[in-house]
């Protein structure tokens, strides 16, 4: 009997070891022992993986130079760095995939000599220009968005290949985890960053990084981890509360992959390893009012999709962008099982999901995922992402079976962002209220971009390549920033200027099956001395007629002076800009042929006349991705108050 009893006691015991590790466990994909990797990712992929990590096998680490860190700030060059800082990054991701895919050890010492590389000659592992000297000193460990990436990266390779790492060289798991915690975890923990109290993807982005990296580095049930939990929710229901409802982002489309998709990487994390119960110290449950809000988070990159990889670009993104389908396809599967009705319903959100699914498969399909992964893969950020990576092949199965299809948007309000998307099959115009203190603002309010049959015709210079000057007060020096290089007016000489109140007003929009229109009142984004009291900008998609059409209703104020701040000015008279992408060409009076002849600009010559410039624009992203094909066309008003209307039509 007492054996027995014994017996039951042990019984009890061990089974509540295992319950209580299951529920503290982080364990969201197979080690890279596991026979999972070799016998459920295809074989071609597992080859091209490899493949991959034997362009790096036997490679030196070299250390980056002191003097190439210091250029931000003795010539304002952050490329230069970057460049090397990636490079270093990206071959060591590769030579980790290779090793998880194949598991015999043939990549093990590259390994451990990228942890000495990463440990011993790189004293911060993050940029210049968020460090406060020209050197970098290993007693200062300041907390940026690359410092966590890199941590995280460090922290997926001991999750991954901890012991077989400790085989080759014991201990040295165990001493990279003490430099993530020195370098990143700690220093998150102990200081009140600025970023922790903000609404943009410097918050989501460094978080999703050191929840990871803590889950990985910190015992299961230790204080440090529960701390960690508690601040990486703090800062999750922070960004949450202060993101438009719209799940607009107002970075751009090239951010939405740091914002919002960091915010889902955040909320899988946490279901991977949550446990049973519903403590709050380990498990953040969201209510059904933000389930809706992290499913429109989702949809803005669908929404904003125009046409094989083209976006809607405003603020600081380029117009060709290729969403990482690593977090794309985990991010659309997660709102169609978050969002399942009992009667099998299909919800909006469900079809948000599944659409950011479908578009996953398509890009998947498009790239060739299935037989050569290495091209997304290498492009899934600065340098590959392992974590998201392997998000992805968790669920590859499912990745198969979804049907490639891109999204394409009828009609879309984002009424917080005051932004509209509408389309016809042939035309898409996209416009945007809003006002000029957004993160990344480019003094753009009322600016519009139009393509035809997919193609650009008046466009967004979008972001160009940063440098010292893209985040300082000559931020609005650089022409993708300044309103006279935007499809907006220069009234009076004036540009728009910088700052909350420089904002729209009165803003509208209305949708029928024969147009989507938007209206939005613009003087209030000009200083006083631009002398303008209204000016009403109604932007139309006109299907029944097959054109786009835009008015401009416009008061000014006869009472005005200038000011003696002319910053802002441009010598010019009042004229409103349209950038064209591709030159223009004059067919009559009041007629120019754009995008190759395709579209016709038709404006009455009574009430305006034309004139336009080729753009010059500095070597750098912008002008690569616009193939320095850009022309300024500006149409003068004749008139100081009155209405100046103008269309696009086919030729």
């Amino acid at each position: 009997m007492i054996l027995h009893r014994i017996a039951i006691t042990i019984i009890v015991l061990v089974a509540s070891i295992i319950e209580a590790t299951a529920q503290s466990a982080f364990s969201p994909f197979p080690k890279a022992a596991d026979s999972y990797w070799r016998q459920q990712v295809p074989v071609a992929m597992r080859q091209d993986y490899i493949r991959l990590g034997m362009e790096y096998h036997g490679k030196t680490w070299h250390q980056i130079p002191n003097e190439v860190f210091a250029e931000f700030r003795t010539n304002g060059n952050r490329t230069n760095y970057e460049d090397s800082c990636f490079a270093r990054r990206c071959q060591f991701a590769c030579l980790v995939m290779a090793e998880v895919m194949e598991h015999r050890g043939r990549f093990m010492t590259d390994i451990c000599s990228g942890l000495h590389y990463f440990i011993d000659k790189e004293p911060w592992w993050g940029l210049p220009a968020h460090y406060p000297k020209a050197a970098p000193d290993s007693t200062i460990q300041e907390v940026d968005l690359f410092n966590a990436e890199t941590s995280s990266m460090l922290a997926w390779t001991i999750y991954m290949l901890g012991d077989e790492i400790d085989q080759t060289e014991k201990g040295l798991t165990e001493r990279t985890c003490n430099e993530i915690k020195r370098r990143f975890l700690t220093p998150t923990l102990t200081r009140r960053h600025g970023w922790m109290q903000s609404v943009n993807n410097w918050n989501t982005w460094i978080m999703s990084n050191f929840l990871e990296s803590s889950m990985i580095c910190y015992a299961p049930e230790s204080d440090e981890l529960t701390k960690a939990m508690k601040s990486n929710q703090s800062c999750m229901q922070l960004f949450i509360k202060g993101y438009p409802n719209d799940g607009g982002c107002e970075e751009g489309v090239g951010y939405w992959d740091r914002a919002g998709a960091s915010f889902f990487e955040s909320l899988w994390m946490r279901d991977a390893a949550k446990p049973d119960t519903t403590d709050t110290e380990r498990y953040y449950r969201l209510t059904p009012t933000e389930v809706n809000k992290v499913a429109a988070m989702g949809r803005f990159i669908t929404t904003m999709h125009i046409n094989d990889l083209s976006f809607v670009n405003f603020s600081d993104a380029k117009v060709e962008n290729i969403p990482n389908i690593n977090i794309l396809f985990p991010y659309g599967e997660w709102i169609v099982r978050s969002t399942q009705q009992p009667n099998d319903a299909t919800t909006t959100q469900q079809q948000t999901g599944m659409q950011m699914m479908q578009f996953a498969a398509y890009i998947a399909k498009k790239y060739d995922y299935f037989s050569k992964p290495s091209t997304l893969f290498l492009q899934s950020g600065n340098w590959p992402t392992i974590g998201r990576e392997l998000m992805l092949l968790s669920m590859l199965h499912k990745l198969k079976s979804t049907k490639p299809v891109q999204p394409r948007t009828t009609d879309a309000w984002l009424a917080n962002s005051q932004i509209m998307v509408a389309g016809n099959g042939k035309w898409l115009i996209a416009a945007k209220g809003g006002n000029n203190a957004e993160s990344h603002n480019h003094n753009d309010v009322g600016s519009f971009i139009i393509t035809y049959n997919g193609k650009p015709a008046l466009i967004d210079l979008g972001r160009d390549t940063y440098t010292s000057q893209t985040f300082s007060s000559r931020r609005y020096e650089m022409i993708n920033n300044r309103s006279m290089y935007h499809n907006v007016p220069v009234i009076n000489g004036y540009e728009q200027k910088d700052g909350s109140e420089y904002k729209g007003i009165d803003v509208d929009h209305t949708y029928t099956d024969s147009a989507s229109v938007m209206i939005v009142d613009i003087a209030k984004a000009y200083p006083k001395e631009a002398g303008v009291k209204s000016w009403v900008r109604r932007m139309t998609l006109n299907r029944k007629q097959n054109k786009i059409s835009i008015a401009e209703y416009i008061v000014m104020d006869n009472d005005s002076k200038p000011s003696a701040d002319n910053s802002s000015r441009t010598d010019k008279a009042t004229e409103i800009t349209l950038m064209s992408y591709g030159a223009p060409r004059l067919q009559k009076k009041g007629s120019i042929a754009l995008a190759d002849g395709a579209i016709t600009l038709t404006y009455n010559p009574k009430t305006a006349e034309s004139s336009w410039s080729k753009l010059k624009m500095n070597e750098g992203i912008m002008k690569t991705q616009w193939n320095d094909n850009v022309y300024r066309i500006i149409l003068k008003p004749r008139l100081k108050s009155g209405v100046v209307e103008y269309q696009f039509e086919e030729r």
